[in-house]
């Protein structure tokens, strides 16, 4: 019997179109084949953070979850949350910022699993995975079922080590929550123009609502989804725009909720230049300038992420003059990619697309359109970083020359062993990027840890040395049995605090903090003076008044504690320990009906249940005082309910 002549790769694809039947099987291959690299992504994502579920909570996890106290209403605190602004459950005042969806996660997470940061790490690990999984699938579609450049760039995404801050702390679940929405929202939105059902054009505007509502950078898709249309859809350029107008609708009613939150639709009036040195900048050209400069400091750690920092604030970066070199480098650089991105995006060139991708979502906060709360953090190049693995994805697919994607490949063996040469290139990156994800995620361990690294990375913030000065004073100092060597951390606090001050010598926060640590070391005469340095810089400080309050309370001078209690109160009508203390004033003047006014306003605001246990306690104290028994016994009650609740 004849041997039959082997077929060529040409012929067997021959024969494929010619046969349907074998298609139909070759299709759904296809999509088993994307379904476990999509798999693949989540299980890889998830695997590169599950470390992290161990953690704590730490940084701004305390203003928003730990020590929010409309957080820790549960689900009596969602409705403010969406009325309010994001650290309303914290701050005295409205912030700049409204993004109540993570806020409204985090108040469900405490009311079901109250003060435990592990659920939070988990969730923000899930997250992730799936947003991944979800980013793989949009790719796909884009790329048209090219899933080779789709794996590659969403395996350079999910690696990326600038992404730890935004996986490992749990508050930056807002930033995994608002990418999520909004490949869901273009998913939806291709899916109208593809099949005309409009429930999916319903679907896509609300979506696009929630990643407005988790973070309000969602709002450059509306300059991002015409520009994808363009590329990756044979649209007319008319339909292009038509088809992102309802998305319009989600922006009106995010702004108008956002406008009555903050009384304001844009709210910088809180930005300090310790905060972001950029909002001291004397006019808008030094300001544009210095905002290239961060642009270019922005692209390298894109491009090269080795050097990381939780933080970036005054002086690590600092206003430069026009003519340094920095800010000219920064400013060509950035014209070249725009001008070959422009230039390029004609023929619908997919690193075009990706390049001019970075520049439409790193806009929102370069500090060019609208100053922002921070001049610069690692959380945000999250978005951005997207157009970047795009950009690296397609070079290295164009550079090696992939081999043709045969119907016979439908696992991933195959579909690996078929690039061999740019999965092994590939490769060497996931790995380097692997690496460093992987050992930076124990900084987000705790607070000590990450100032650590913050003091490490960032030598010259004066914010990273205030933030380790005053870790050193609450959990080393007060872990510490032996009063001498707590003395010695205390010193170390003032020696860290002292350094932040030298940095930037209208640092309140520092002055104030030294207070408190001589103050617990019994040297009054220090504590005052930087109580008063505290109050020069920053006569508003209500923690500042509270706490000089306390010293004059304890000395007896409770004319004076008063004053600052009053004062406190002034500044911040919602601060539980000030209320409580004004309470105490009087109580110990005999004003029994106020001291219990002010007792049941403070436990409205305060932030744990050891405080309110003492809270009680004093108005049990105080019911004796007014010879009623039951209501005191209530009180010493709730005390112990608190005390228990507190785990002691």
């Amino acid at each position: 019997m004849a041997q039959e002549r082997k077929l060529t790769r040409k012929e067997k694809m021959e024969q494929v179109k010619q046969a349907p039947v074998h298609y139909a099987v070759h299709k759904a291959s296809g999509n088993n084949l994307k379904l476990t690299l999509g798999l693949i992504i989540a299980a890889f994502a998830f695997l590169l953070y599950v470390q992290t579920d161990s953690y704590t909570f730490t940084l701004d996890d305390y203003s928003t979850i730990k020590e929010n106290t409309v957080t820790q209403k549960g689900f009596a605190g969602i409705m403010t949350h969406l009325k309010t602004s994001y650290r309303y459950g914290y701050w005295a005042s409205n912030d700049e910022l409204y993004r109540p969806l993570s806020l409204v996660m985090f108040a469900i997470e405490w009311q079901l699993f109250p003060n435990n940061p592990q659920v939070g790490h988990f969730i923000n690990v899930l997250l992730y995975a799936f947003t991944c999984f979800v980013l793989f699938n949009l790719l796909s579609r884009l790329f048209k079922k090219n899933y080779l450049l789709s794996f590659l760039a969403t395996l350079l995404f999910v690696a990326h080590p600038a992404h730890t801050e935004v996986v490992a702390n749990v508050k930056s679940g807002d930033e995994i929550l608002s990418l999520l929405f909004s490949l869901l929202s273009i998913n939806l939105l291709l899916d109208f123009i593809d099949k005309g059902k409009s429930i999916k054009m319903v679907l896509s505007v609300f979506t696009f609502f929630l990643a407005l509502l988790a973070k309000e950078s969602a709002i450059t898709l509306i300059a991002v989804i015409p520009l994808l249309l363009y590329v990756f859809k044979n649209l007319p350029k008319q339909k292009n725009i038509t088809s992102v107008l309802p998305l319009f609708i989600a922006v009106f009613v995010y702004m108008a909720l956002r406008d009555h939150a903050l009384g304001g639709i844009v709210n910088t009036k809180n930005v300090l230049p310790i905060d972001n040195v950029l909002a001291s900048a004397p006019n808008f050209v030094v300001r544009f300038g210095n905002a290239m400069y961060v642009l270019g400091r922005y692209l390298i750690l894109v491009i090269f992420p080795v050097h990381l920092s939780m933080d970036y604030s005054y002086p690590e970066i600092n206003l430069l003059p026009l003519s340094d070199w920095r800010i000219l480098l920064g400013t060509a650089v950035y014209l070249a990619l725009a001008g070959y991105a422009l230039f390029k995006i004609k023929s619908k060139d997919t690193i075009a697309f990706g390049i001019l991708f970075y520049l439409l979502t790193i806009s929102i906060v370069s500090n060019i359109v609208v100053i922002i709360g921070t001049v610069m953090a690692d959380r945000l190049t999250f978005l951005p970083s997207l157009g970047f693995a795009i950009v690296l994805a397609v070079l290295i697919t164009r550079i090696l020359k992939p081999n043709p994607m045969t119907p016979e490949i439908t696992t991933v063996s195959d579909f690996l062993k078929n690039n061999t040469k740019i999965f092994a290139v590939a490769g060497v990156i996931l790995a380097l990027y692997s690496f460093k994800t992987v050992t930076r995620n124990p900084i987000w361990y705790d607070n000590m840890s990450l100032y650590l690294s913050g003091v490490a990375d960032a030598p010259n913030s004066t914010r990273n040395h205030y933030l380790y000065g005053i870790e050193l004073k609450n959990r080393d100092a007060k872990n510490e049995k032996d009063p001498v060597k707590r003395d010695s951390i205390y010193m170390h606090s003032i020696r860290e605090l002292k350094v932040a001050v030298s940095l930037y010598p209208r640092n309140f926060d520092a002055y104030r903090d030294m207070a408190v640590t001589y103050h617990k070391m019994g040297d009054t005469i220090n504590a005052f003076s930087n109580y008063d340095s505290a109050l020069k810089y920053n006569p508003s400080d209500d923690k500042t008044f509270n706490n000089r309050g306390v010293i004059f309370f304890e000395t007896q001078k409770y004319q004076q504690a008063m004053a600052d209690f009053q004062s406190a109160v002034k500044w911040n009508p919602r601060y539980g320990d000030a209320l409580k203390n004004l309470g105490s004033c009087y109580g110990t003047f005999g004003q029994y009906d106020k001291a219990i006014q002010y007792f049941t306003t403070s436990l409205e605001y305060e932030k744990d249940n050891t405080s309110r246990a003492n809270t009680y306690h004093m108005m049990g104290i105080t019911y004796q005082f007014m010879k009623n028994e039951p209501a005191a016994q209530d009180c010493f009650t709730k005390e112990k309910q608190a005390m228990a609740a507190a785990g002691k």
